[in-house]
């Protein structure tokens, strides 16, 4: 019979994956894989922010919670459950992020990553916090869409350009630790991270360090994937055509309205 005991609190910037997860109806049921320990710093190499963005449906949201563990501030078991919703949102919010930041290099895109980031305040303490201290530049933003409509590009640049300047993606400060390792004492940079939620926007600003810019298509607006992250304008060449052909026709309408006017 396996071995039940009660989990102690994981170590700093570590976590477990799962042997099982359930999503039945609304609720995700989840047990750790005991052996299957693994550090933050360890899967950033693997991406898994970005595996959570594309998550798009349930069945991709389960197998991230598989690979990664369960999407909760902290581990005080071995098996447990939570609402399936909660992981959409925490899904939601990081894809929201996401956006906003690679907005900054995406004029086009900035609009509506300024509308989600809206939507996502009416949830979200720290988007409302954010908005919250654009309203009295730009009051507009208390109405999400009708107001977003009225600012013009300039005033949605500054807003997007003032609240990644604020967005606190990491909550601690770095700090050095010593690690004992078989060829002696080693040197290492701690964050203090301690939950997979928080690990998870601290990728995304070590993106930024690293310079893995996040990029999202311009045509359907899909994560572009890293094998393909060398498209950085769209996820496939089927989304690039259907861009290049709606810009071609917006073009020969133009045309033909200005021959027919002459």
């Amino acid at each position: 019979m396996k071995e039940t005991q009660a989990i102690s609190a994981p170590e700093s910037e570590c976590w477990y994956r799962c042997i099982r997860v359930d999503f039945l109806e609304k609720t995700a049921t989840w047990e750790l894989d005991q052996s299957r320990r693994y550090t933050f710093h360890e899967a950033y190499t693997e991406r898994p922010h970005r595996q959570l963005i594309l998550a798009g449906d349930d069945n991709a949201l389960r197998a991230f919670v598989e690979t990664w563990g369960p999407l909760r501030p902290f581990l005080n078991d071995w098996t447990g459950s939570d609402p399936i919703e909660a992981y959409r949102r925490e899904r939601n919010r990081l894809t929201t992020i996401a956006r906003l930041l690679a907005s900054v290099e995406q004029p086009d895109t900035q609009r509506s990553a300024l509308l989600a980031f809206a939507r996502l305040s009416k949830t979200d303490t720290t988007a409302a916090m954010l908005i919250s201290g654009l309203q009295s530049q730009l009051p507009s933003l208390a109405d999400a869409q009708s107001g977003l409509d009225a600012l013009t590009r300039k005033q949605v640049e500054f807003a997007i350009i003032r609240m990644v300047s604020e967005l606190p993606l990491v909550g601690t400060l770095p700090r050095l630790t010593v690690e004992r390792t078989p060829n002696g004492n080693a040197l290492r940079v701690s964050m203090g991270i301690n939950s997979l939620v928080d690990a998870l926007n601290w990728m995304l600003w070590q993106d930024v360090v690293q310079n893995h810019p996040t990029q999202f298509c311009e045509e359907c607006r899909s994560l572009i994937q890293l094998k393909t992250l060398h498209e950085r304008k769209f996820c496939s060449p089927r989304c690039a055509h259907r861009k290049t052909a709606r810009t071609w026709q917006q073009r020969k309408r133009k045309m033909d309205e200005s021959s027919v006017v002459a």
